[in-house]
């Protein structure tokens, strides 16, 4: 039966079309052209690149669409913030470029190290990175902050950040400053009021190891985020400051 249908609109169609009724003809032309056109996605909504790294504490996330739209979500997960600015044409073109560049570069295996022995945790950000060009296969890579990564995804991490170029420096907020070594002993506050004291540095010398001073728990923060994860120095410990000695070694009843 349903056959029998499917033959009558297909007679209808013909007559249609072999009517000399133009507007008719006109419609199933334009018809047929609407039909074989490809549907593609709105260039607002197409991802070219998108890196993002985050913790049960908060997340950065940045994006560049294929219109040229940079957006970035930043902050803990109770209080994100979004930033969105625009890059022109040739500056999409000219990521797109060095993003196939980086790409390009030596093909090895997908390498996944485990993180160092105790760095894991709630404070331990884990990462993911995309890369969809056009013409090319997406690429994708997880993982956490204290990996050691390929070098093609090392390169790509880098101009990720670069993008962030683009947005006008963020206002001065309060915190230890950029400048800060940390010592064995000292005792750091975070924004919402919980205390750590320094313990030592990891194996590869690119994180620092904390414990809670208020609860049982053990962080390992990257040098480099430390002035961004806690707010104060309340107190200063008796150790070396880095980069001053191998390893951050709390004295016997140093801080507290």
């Amino acid at each position: 039966m349903a056959l029998d249908a499917l033959k009558r609109v297909t007679i209808w169609l013909r007559q249609m079309l072999e009517s000399r009724s133009t507007s008719v003809r006109g419609f199933a032309l334009w018809l047929g052209l609407f039909s074989a056109l490809p549907l593609t996605a709105d260039d607002r909504s197409i991802e070219i690149l998108r890196y993002g790294c985050g913790s049960e504490f908060g997340r950065r996330d940045i994006t560049l669409f294929k219109n040229g739209t940079l957006r970035v979500f930043e902050g803990p997960w109770n209080d994100q913030h979004m930033y969105l600015t625009e890059i022109g044409p040739d500056a999409v073109e000219t990521n797109i470029r060095v993003l196939a560049e980086a790409l390009a570069l030596a093909d090895v295996e997908r390498l996944k190290p485990p993180v160092l022995p105790g760095a894991h945790g709630r404070w331990m950000e884990h990462c993911r990175l995309n890369v969809s060009l056009p013409d090319a296969s997406p690429f994708e890579y997880e993982m956490s902050a204290l990996d050691i990564v390929p070098l093609r995804v090392a390169r790509l991490v880098a101009i990720t950040e670069e993008l962030l170029e683009h947005f006008p420096p963020p206002s001065v907020e309060a915190g230890i400053a950029e400048s800060y070594k940390p010592r064995g002993g000292d005792v750091l506050r975070t924004d919402d009021g919980a205390l750590f004291r320094v313990k030592r540095l990891t194996a590869d010398r690119l994180a620092v190891e904390l414990e809670g001073i208020d609860q049982p728990l053990t962080v390992y923060v990257p040098l480099n985020e430390l002035a961004m994860t806690f707010e104060e120095l309340v107190k200063e410990g008796k150790g070396q400051p880095l980069p001053d000695s191998e390893m951050l070694v709390v004295p016997s009843g140093g801080g507290g």
